[in-house]
């Protein structure tokens, strides 16, 4: 598993799943009469619906989260880990609400059956989220973000490659496109990977070409308000990974990192 793959809607469904844990143990239900009177979420009283209640959202929160940090997620009767999460956490909720306005009678709801509602809810949302909201699939950074020396190479300052291109230009113009940024030609300098590079998340201002790194033909493109991968340095450019699909993107100026 790779940490570095959580993202923002991975913690909002981690923090979700925690307030759900860490409340069960608080009251649940307790006594209209007497405040000292309470059960928490694990009283053999309400086996086996409540300690239920609780273990759906965790299950599902923990196999979302696993299952998207998983680079190739095992299945279990042609589903995905995160396919099994996704329905378990988003009906918790359901649930939660039915064990806090039910219960037997003389009881009412307790603080932690309230918290646990809201844990649910929270757990839910970010999973549903997620899936419609690009800036929660942006990753979180625990293990590194993009180095500065990357973001530095951006805004036309390309000292390092451009300096032998110019020197060259008498003798062909292929190393003055990839200078200039015209239909660049393969060069084997700057397809070079740098070490220190960290992969990002990046949106676009406008929309942007992306480029075959071998044969400089369109790849596809990139749109305003969406988060997508820079998984290389290229030259002057980024190989940006879409979809699984990976090209140059050449016009990097202006682009936003998360």
């Amino acid at each position: 598993m790779d940490i570095k793959k959580l993202t923002r809607g991975d913690a909002i469904v981690a923090v979700g799943a925690l307030v759900v844990f860490i409340f069960s143990f608080m009251s649940f239900r307790q006594a209209e009469v007497s405040d000292e009177v309470s059960w928490n979420a694990w009283s053999g009283d309400f086996v086996p619906g409540v300690p239920a209640l609780v273990l759906i959202p965790i299950v599902g929160a923990v196999l979302y989260i696993v299952g998207g940090l998983m680079p190739r997620p095992p299945q279990f009767a042609g589903l995905t880990l995160r396919q099994w999460g996704t329905p378990l956490a988003a009906v918790s909720p359901i649930y939660a609400l039915w064990g806090v306005i039910g219960g037997p009678d003389g009881t009412e709801a307790g603080i932690g059956g309230i918290f646990i509602l809201l844990g649910t809810l929270a757990l839910a949302a970010g999973v549903i989220a997620t899936e419609m909201v690009p800036a929660l699939k942006a990753p979180l950074g625990l293990g590194g973000g993009g180095s500065a020396a990357p973001a530095g190479a951006y805004g036309g300052q390309q000292a390092p490659y451009g300096a032998p291109q110019q020197q060259g230009a008498p003798y062909g113009g292929a190393p003055q496109q990839a200078q200039y940024g015209g239909a660049p030609a393969p060069a084997p300098a700057p397809s070079a990977a740098d070490p220190s590079f960290q992969p990002y998340w990046f949106s676009v201002p406008d929309q942007r070409q992306l480029v075959d790194a071998q044969t400089n033909a369109p790849a596809g493109s990139l749109n305003p308000g969406v988060w997508y991968l820079a998984v290389q340095q290229h030259g002057q450019g980024l190989l940006v990974e879409v979809d699984g699909v990976r090209g140059v993107l050449w016009n990097v100026s202006g682009i936003q990192k998360s």
